[in-house]
């Protein structure tokens, strides 16, 4: 199948698969193509919890049977790896990095270094020998591993450009519900958005009556969406809107699916957007080490 037509019933697949012969293996390799390869690894990051062994995402970009394919060697090395390393996480490989699964992204569609972990170092470089960023690793879990395999599509992504159809976005925000549970709205730097736009503040002020959740990220590769950068912005986020912080896109669109799968109520699934469950997003501060520990998640050493 191609990577392009994956979603929340292919994942479901491959999380089955996993947890059926979780005993039987010291590691799993899992290969796809790479389009959406890091929205699959994001999704199984959260689908997986409390795993105690690795899992290695892996493709190329060169078809195997070329000459000059980059199959052989990341089907190599992830297979070792999996088997070798400690690391207790989804992860993804690709040319000489292991890069945390929801933390990373399709950067470069014409190079073998195709994706990249903007807001989180590699978990592991590959040289000479094995370089492990153990600072950087997940703990084991505590708990014990399960599979959570319901994922709701119902997430909308919306990148805000200027002269934006602000109109749609009202209608969104009115009519949405309840096939629309959450909007991801990519906006600009820190997390801005236009000033004197009354539709949109408009469609922001009707989301949050009707329950419409709505996800700020940055359009930035890297960065964080900061809530207090701007007078507006700051507004827009006491009245509802959850920051993502450093997540990426494809990381917060597979959080939403999870959290809003175990069948949290929309303010619940606000409160847990921006704790760290599976190393996805910085700790900024100790009331986000607090509530991680209330849910129950594992923190990154950071």
């Amino acid at each position: 199948i191609d990577s392009c037509d994956m979603g929340p019933e292919h994942w479901k697949v491959i999380a089955e698969d996993l947890y059926a012969h979780y005993n039987d293996y010291d590691g799993f390799v899992v290969i796809m193509g790479t389009d959406t390869m890091a929205y699959s690894a994001s999704a199984l990051a959260f689908m997986l919890e409390n795993i105690g062994k690795t899992v290695i995402f892996t493709g190329s970009q060169i078809p195997y049977c070329k000459t000059f394919s980059d199959a052989r060697r990341n089907l190599l090395f992830s297979i070792s790896l999996a088997t070798t390393l400690d690391i207790p996480e989804v992860c993804l490989f690709f040319d000489d990095k292991l890069l945390r699964g929801c933390r990373c992204r399709k950067a470069d569609s014409g190079s073998f270094g195709a994706f990249q972990s903007p807001n989180h170092p590699p978990l592991a470089t590959l040289g000479l020998s094995i370089n492990i960023n153990t600072s950087h690793l997940l703990p084991q879990p505590k708990g014990r591993f399960r599979v959570h395999l319901d994922m709701s599509a119902q997430v909308v992504v919306l990148k805000l450009v200027p002269q934006f159809d602000t109109a749609a976005l009202v209608r969104l925000a009115k009519h949405g519900l309840p096939t629309c549970k959450a909007v991801v709205l990519e906006l600009y730097g820190t997390g801005n958005a236009p000033h004197f736009n009354k539709e949109f503040l408009e469609a922001m002020d009707i989301a949050k009556k009707s329950g419409l959740l709505v996800v700020a990220t940055s359009q930035c590769v890297r960065g964080s969406v900061i809530p207090a950068t701007k007078a507006l912005t700051s507004w827009l986020y006491t009245i509802g809107i959850v920051p993502a912080h450093d997540m990426t896109t494809e990381a917060t669109c597979a959080k939403l699916a999870y959290l809003f799968g175990k069948g949290l109520s929309p303010q619940q699934v606000a409160a847990a957007m921006v704790v760290s469950l599976r190393g996805e997003i910085t700790p900024t501060s100790t009331a986000l080490s607090k509530a991680e520990m209330r849910l129950g998640a594992r923190p990154s050493k950071l």
